[in-house]
């Protein structure tokens, strides 16, 4: 049953569970849609870009009014490939939840490199910590795939705050969720080995962009390996050799732009470590 929330001035309190469970693996892929947008629920989404919202995480947690508010405040904004939605050093400009499609999260570096630090998908939503504190944006933010967005303004958020009490523990509970991630992160980072780090970072997209096919779960996000050695950390060439002895002991497909999940179970065994991952002898090299 959703937390009641209220507009101002009623006074009530809001509990949100501290824990939110992963989403369930859904596709970014665009969908092949023809037409003017509308559904039921927004007229300028299609119903599985409404759905994708509705159904997050974090959003489908809040109570009906606020959600409809949410959304009645927000813009909708079609993004192709590559186009640029946020930079670095900018002053923010909007909330931002995920329809349909993948954000990557990075930064530019100084050799011209660009960092790849982690991908929004549908269902999520981030800018709101730059809007609160009036800081200027500490990523570039660019459409990874094809991308819709919900966008809710400055001014807009700061309404939504003003008018629905519990909204703010809300953000906050995101927020904890957020740091949470980081954290586990930075453990991984000190503590595991590449490959554990590796594993690891594939099942979460997995379970962020992945789709059921027949050989197991197919990752519908075009990943390079300078995007997963950035986000594990580790060198392309390490990467590079670690996937490819997951790939000989029948855990992943690679292929030129996806990489399917054959053996979920194996992966979590070598994101833990109960899996060593080894080295083809000459006598069974391709």
């Amino acid at each position: 049953m959703p937390t009641v929330v209220s507009e101002r001035p009623a006074l009530l309190s809001t509990t949100l569970p501290s824990r939110v469970p992963l989403p369930r693996p859904h596709s970014p892929t665009p969908l092949p849609l023809t037409g003017t947008p509308g559904c039921s629920g927004h007229p300028r989404l299609w119903d599985a870009e409404y759905a994708a919202v509705r159904t997050g995480a974090w959003f489908s947690r809040l109570p009906e009014p606020l959600q409809a508010a949410i959304l009645a405040a927000a813009q909708v904004r079609r993004v192709a490939a590559g186009g640029v939605i946020a930079q670095r050093g900018a002053s923010p400009t909007g909330w931002v939840g995920v329809a349909s499609g993948a954000l990557r999260l990075g930064t530019a570096l100084s050799d011209g490199r660009s960092l790849t630090l982690d991908f929004v998908g549908p269902g999520q939503w981030f800018g709101d910590v730059a809007l609160v504190d009036g800081r200027p944006l500490d990523l570039d933010v660019t459409a990874h795939v094809a991308s819709v967005l919900v966008v809710v303004p400055k001014a807009g958020l700061s309404e939504l705050i003003e008018r629905f009490d519990g909204l703010g523990d809300a953000l906050l509970q995101l927020n904890c969720k957020r740091l949470r991630h980081m954290f586990r992160r930075f453990e991984e980072l000190h503590t595991l080995s590449l490959p554990q780090r590796l594993a690891r970072q594939v099942l979460r997209l997995m379970h962020q962009f992945g789709r059921p096919v027949a050989e197991g779960v197919r990752i519908e996000l075009g990943l390079s390996q300078g995007d997963l050695a950035s986000m594990a950390c580790g060198s392309r060439q390490r990467v590079n050799r670690s996937l490819r002895q997951m790939q000989g002991q029948g855990v992943l497909q690679l292929g030129p732009s996806r990489m399917v999940v054959l053996d979920e179970a194996g992966l979590e065994a070598v994101a833990d470590g109960r899996m060593a991952l080894v080295e083809r002898g000459p006598a069974e090299a391709d």
